[in-house]
């Protein structure tokens, strides 16, 4: 399997971060911290393998460098009697071979249950689509999901209201 991506965890004093994979664009490199898109405004390219923050990423924070290759169009058109040459045509199958790459990494991620923090949000979700069978805790002790149960500790404050709570309670 391809590297399309690294992923790091921040200490609230390193900046700098290399990543492993190849790319065609500096566009095509992105950067999320948390599991939220960061701005290119926020880091910068050290070297071609080397992403740059302006601030380091707070202590625990998951920090991943990833490959989004662009699709819209190929890097070189090529037109009726003009020349073809071997660098134009490379590009265009690397463009192909890297989409695909990350297709195939989106899969395994999907399939594997390996979906980054704050990458599902209630928009995602349909309404009632979240059942307290589907409401996991992590064992620390195991490593391992465990007790599915709807507990005070997984309640936000403030969300439970009158009309919440059945009468006989």
């Amino acid at each position: 399997m391809a590297t399309t991506q690294n992923t790091y965890t921040g200490d609230n004093s390193t900046t700098l971060f290399s990543f492993t994979f190849p790319y065609l664009e500096e566009s095509d490199v992105k950067v999320s911290l948390d599991g939220v898109d960061q701005l290119t405004t926020a880091y910068s390219f050290a070297n071609a393998t080397t992403i740059s923050f302006n601030t380091a990423p707070g202590t625990g924070v998951a920090i991943r460098i990833y490959r989004q290759t662009a699709q819209e169009a190929p890097p070189a058109t090529f037109f009726a009697g003009s020349a073809i040459r071997a660098s134009d045509l490379n590009e265009n199958f690397l463009q192909q071979l890297y989409v695909a790459q990350e297709t195939d990494q989106i899969a395994r991620n999907l399939t594997a249950g390996d979906i980054a923090p704050g990458a599902i949000t209630n928009l995602q979700l349909a309404d009632d689509a979240v059942t307290t069978a589907k409401i996991a805790d992590l064992n620390v002790t195991t490593g391992k999901l465990a007790d599915s149960a709807v507990t005070s500790a997984k309640i936000a404050d403030g969300t439970i209201v009158n009309a919440d709570v059945n009468a006989s309670a």
